[in-house]
């Protein structure tokens, strides 16, 4: 028996729980958000999905965070020289307000890394680049997360303009240092990664320089004084960021590149994203899952397939959402599948009766913090001068599938309709039990 009750476990699984820590939430591009949990890996454990990285500095989690190994159906697009501005929440489905704790005090950083193939290649190892570093601001006399804060959470970076077309992690990285003391207690790491496919403007066969690139685990000496600086005793403006020096390419002449040619950059502009797009018949869409239209039917017995076809999807979008929330899957049962079962007891054809009507909008995902203003990038100096390196120290849309980018069609939704193993009317008859049977529960 497939029960809406199971629905409700998944649902609850990833119930708010208050540690004052953080999580990287939402990837925006060029100011228009992707969806919550929509590009980015994450921990699928909503308990831990907002602590810091445990064991050690050699782990590889250092990278892209618990789970961050594995890739995330979805990768955003965006154009070299974009605005990405990262939402950061103590509670990872903004169940209640919060970005991280103020007592959590120290510097953050982002990193780039190209990779060829998103969905395999490993995110722990060689091909890191930081962009961009700030530790504490003595001008505004606060530290990088003490800004996070004051700007709601939003954290807003500019992309190098010299990059070359392909697949990218984007990672961040946090560290605070509340808990060190003279013993000398371990800074806490908060990182996390969004899955890129930027169009660049460098050539095809542009690489980043060696001495330029790290390997994470292994981009911070442990013995690092920053690790263990005493924010309550010592001058916070004598600071300095743990990790590399920051590179950031804003001419060709940065990366090691043969010389630009008509050629060239004509086969730059002809690279087109192939992996990670959302389907362009995306009905709805929950982080890095879509729902996609049901066959449709005329009588009661192809009406019971297209219910199951739509709890399948279902099944996959619970069982697939990440701590930011299930919202959307919740739509997709009450707007959808329920529609199409009461269809099919009712003996109302043909349908669905919704067909091909885009579901959610602005109901999937948490509305902006702030006010939905979002600020300005932290390194705009940097993007728009001509520095290659500094000193130490469009996108595909939201959660109700509006706006689509193309990609193959998958089968999934054909092969669900083929699986049988009990009736199909059975097994949604049990389906209406057991919501009656959980709304008596609650």
């Amino acid at each position: 028996m497939h029960s809406s009750i199971l629905f409700l476990g998944l649902a609850t699984a990833f119930a708010p729980l208050s540690n004052a820590h953080t999580v990287f939430s939402t990837l925006f591009v060029n100011d228009k958000s992707q969806g919550d949990g929509t590009c980015i890996r994450m921990s699928k454990e909503g308990n831990v999905s907002t602590h810091p990285i445990a064991g050690g500095l050699a782990n590889e989690d250092m990278a892209c965070g618990r789970d961050g190994q594995e890739a995330v159906a979805f990768t955003c697009p965006a154009p070299a020289g974009a605005k990405l501005t990262m939402e950061f929440r103590m509670w990872a489905d903004a169940s209640q307000p919060g970005s991280i704790d103020p007592s959590h005090l120290g510097p953050m950083a982002v990193y780039l890394k190209p990779v060829s193939d998103i969905k395999s290649d490993p995110a722990a190892g060689p091909g890191w680049f930081k962009i961009w570093d700030e530790g504490y601001d003595p001008a505004a006399k606060k530290w990088a997360t003490e800004k996070l804060i004051a700007n709601n959470g939003l954290l807003s970076i500019n992309l190098p303009s010299a990059l070359a077309t392909g697949y990218y992690l984007a990672r961040h990285e946090i560290i605070t240092l509340q808990n060190v003391t003279n013993d000398k207690v371990d800074a806490q790491f908060y990182v996390g990664c969004a899955q890129l496919f930027i169009q660049g403007t460098a050539a095809s066969d542009s690489t980043i320089p060696a001495d330029k690139q790290v390997s994470i685990p292994g981009h911070i000496d442990a013995a690092d004084p920053g690790l263990f600086f005493n924010v309550y005793t010592e001058d916070a403006t004598k600071y300095t960021v743990v990790g590399p020096d920051v590179f950031f390419p804003t001419s060709p002449a940065a990366t090691n590149n043969n010389k630009q040619t008509s050629s060239n950059q004509a086969q730059q502009q002809q690279q087109q994203q192939t992996e990670g797009l959302i389907p362009k018949n995306c009905l709805l869409k929950n982080a890095n899952w879509c729902g996609t239209e049901v066959p449709a039917y005329t009588d009661e017995a192809a009406c019971w397939t297209s219910a199951e076809n739509c709890w399948k999807q279902l099944d996959e979008c619970y069982h697939t959402a990440p701590p930011t929330g299930s919202k959307g899957c919740k739509i997709w049962e009450e707007e959808k599948c329920a529609v199409i079962q009461k269809s099919c007891e009712s003996s109302s054809f043909p349908g669905p009766s919704n067909k091909g009507e885009k579901l959610g909008g602005d109901k999937v995902d948490a509305p902006i913090p702030g006010g939905g203003k979002l600020p300005a990038a932290v390194n705009a100096g940097a993007a728009a001068g001509d520095g290659q390196e500094q000193g130490q120290g469009q996108g595909q849309g939201g959660g109700g599938g509006g706006e689509v980018a193309a990609t193959p069609t998958s089968a999934a939704a054909a092969a669900a309709a083929t699986q049988t193993k009990t009736p199909v009317t059975s097994r949604c008859k049990n389906r209406r039990r057991d919501r009656r049977q959980r709304r008596r529960m609650n």
